[in-house]
């Protein structure tokens, strides 16, 4: 198990964590422990989902979908995302997430420690688990704030409420409230409102939050 720094064709810099075979097949086999039965959000996409994961173009699709779905009839669209999700996801959060789970977290919190060791942080940035931990962990926060009545449209840590001022500002309170619970922020930097009613032709509108929201890790 190594890190290496990586630098996005954006200037976005990661360190990234290499896992040897044995490794690879210990990580995953601990996150099942962990996570039997993981929690999950109808509207969450681009997240690895065992058994099986989606093909690409068709979970962009249905992402897509949900967008305009979410976007008809709705008076303004807020955009934001998690601060540092990966790095950030923590003991309390993979805690949370495990009991949500029915699993036990102590094995992959002692391969999540060593990961640490060699420079990691949070969960690291590369391996396939890492993306269904943090789905489990944000799946929380979505259902927390599905109660609140307005669930978020995700893809991966970037999240859309689209619906009357009233409630969409309801749901981004709610939000923040769920990811301080989890230990986790809101990147208040990257936080958008996109007026939606009267703006812009009905079959464009996933364009303009696709445009704030993917542009985050």
């Amino acid at each position: 198990m190594w890190v290496e720094r990586w630098t996005s064709p954006t200037g976005t810099r990661r360190f990234l964590t290499k896992l040897g075979s044995s490794e690879a097949d210990l990580y995953r086999r601990v996150t099942g422990l962990a996570l039997p039965h993981p929690p999950r959000a109808i509207r969450s996409f681009g997240c690895e989902r065992p058994p099986r994961r989606r093909a690409w173009p068709d979970e962009r699709a249905a992402w897509r979908r949900a967008m305009r779905l979410a976007l008809d009839g709705a008076d303004v669209a807020l955009a934001s995302d998690v601060a540092a999700c990966y790095p950030s996801i923590g003991e309390r959060a993979i805690r949370m997430a495990s009991t949500w789970a029915g699993g036990d977290p102590d094995p992959l919190l002692a391969f999540l420690e060593r990961a640490h060791e060699v420079g990691a942080a949070g969960l690291p940035i590369g391996p396939v688990p890492s993306s269904t931990i943090a789905d489990a962990v944000l799946a929380i926060a979505d259902r927390q704030v599905g109660a609140a009545g307005l669930p978020p449209v995700r893809w991966v840590d970037d999240v859309v409420f689209a619906g009357s001022r009233g409630e969409v500002a309801r749901a981004a309170r709610a939000w923040r409230v769920a990811l301080h619970d989890l230990g986790l922020h809101e990147h208040e930097g990257k936080r958008r409102t996109v007026d939606v009613r009267g703006t812009v032709p009905a079959p464009s509108l996933a364009a303009r939050p696709e445009r704030v929201i993917m542009r985050s890790s």
